[in-house]
């Protein structure tokens, strides 16, 4: 009876370790571990109910379920399509290429022309591109060749070529609008090559052949006449260099010239000066010279004044004589010989005493001390 009793009393023990054990077991299939990149569906008792993002997610074991089967998400590049779906439910998010073969269409001139394309999108909303859209590569790629069969449609052959920019903007822009109500983003769409088929091929082949060979005559002639232009502008550099040698030559020539010239000038002024200086110096000292003869002639006539009447009588008669010389008729024929010989005695006499007078004075003004010349 007691052990019964203490089988009873540890039931509790035994009911708590398998709830916990249950409360594990519940943990570890709630938890869910989404790689970076990706992310999962999960429905709840048949229906969607959340999106578990890259990290540590949580379900609700036996109501929560990660959708797996029937996903149709796919691709198509390098001729194989390619499923965006992992393992374990696991949604590709990144961004995924999309290169369908080439397509057959008539341009508006009836051309036959294969147009290839390539686009890049990326999943934004994995719910909508789970239940929104049957199948993502099938219904991407009806739209776009949709898309471009109607604007190829517009242009004719010749305008195909030159737009294919313009065909990828508005084939982005049209993709882009209905792909958002799948949960798809498409971040660009590009035309890679745009061919003909047949004949039409091999005309547009020369034609496209024949304007390269008159680019590449433009570009020649335009590279010829750069050189012509190139070798003119030298030229002239060369003539404007040399008619400025030239210029600076006659500028240093005329310069030199002209200090020549400044040289010239100031030696003839120089020599001018010093000739004035010279001339100046002699007439001084002849003036000098002149007023001390004539300082001493009158020192000497107030000591003798009979040395007056003599030289007056001498200048007299040095008057006639001149006079009766510049007459061409006169002749001279002295009356009296001993009134001539008279005069010139007394003339003898008073020019030994103006002599003897002007020696004296002279020896005088000698002894005296000369000023010192400036």
């Amino acid at each position: 009876m007691n052990e019964l009793m203490y089988i009873l009393s540890g039931g509790p023990s035994i009911v708590t370790i398998l709830l916990t054990i249950l409360a594990i077991i519940f943990i570890i299939k709630g938890i869910q571990k989404v790689p970076d990149g990706r992310a999962r569906v999960v429905e709840r008792l048949g229906r969607r109910h959340k999106i578990l993002k890259p990290g540590l997610g949580f379900i609700v074991p036996f109501l929560d379920q990660v959708k797996k089967d029937g996903l149709n998400i796919f691709t198509f590049r390098d001729g194989s399509k390619v499923n965006l779906v992992e393992r374990g439910g696991n949604i590709v998010m990144s961004e995924t290429r999309l290169d369908p073969p080439p397509k057959e269409m008539i341009a508006k001139d009836n051309s036959e022309v294969n147009v290839d394309i390539i686009g890049f999108f990326r999943i934004t909303e994995p719910a909508k591109t789970v239940y929104d859209v049957d199948n993502v590569y099938e219904s991407l790629q009806s739209l776009m060749e949709t898309t471009l069969r109607q604007e190829v449609g517009k242009l004719d052959s010749d305008t195909l070529i030159a737009s294919r920019d313009i065909l990828s903007e508005k084939l982005r822009n049209n993709v882009t609008e209905a792909a958002i109500s799948w949960g798809i983003q498409v971040t660009r769409i590009e035309i890679e090559s745009i061919e003909f088929a047949g004949p039409i091929q091999e005309k547009l082949a020369e034609a496209r052949r024949e304007e390269l060979i008159r680019r590449a005559q433009v570009i020649e002639a335009q590279a010829k006449r750069d050189m012509e232009v190139l070798v003119a502008e030298g030229e002239k550099a060369s003539r404007v260099l040399k008619a400025e040698g030239v210029r600076e030559s006659q500028i240093l020539e005329a310069e030199g010239k002209k200090q020549e010239d400044i040289l010239i000038a100031q030696g003839e002024f120089e020599k001018a000066k010093l000739e004035a200086e010279g001339a100046f110096l002699r007439e001084s000292r002849e003036r000098e010279g002149t007023a001390q003869g004539y300082e001493a002639i009158n020192k000497a006539l107030k000591e003798k004044p009979e040395a007056v009447i003599a030289l007056e009588t001498l200048d007299a008669q040095k008057n006639v004589a001149k006079s009766i010389g510049e007459s061409q008729n006169a002749l001279i024929l002295p009356a009296e010989t001993a009134g001539l010989f008279g005069a010139i005695g007394s003339i003898t006499k008073g020019m030994s005493a103006l002599s003897s007078s002007l020696s004296d004075n002279l020896n005088s003004e000698e002894l005296k001390p000369k000023p010192k010349s400036k």
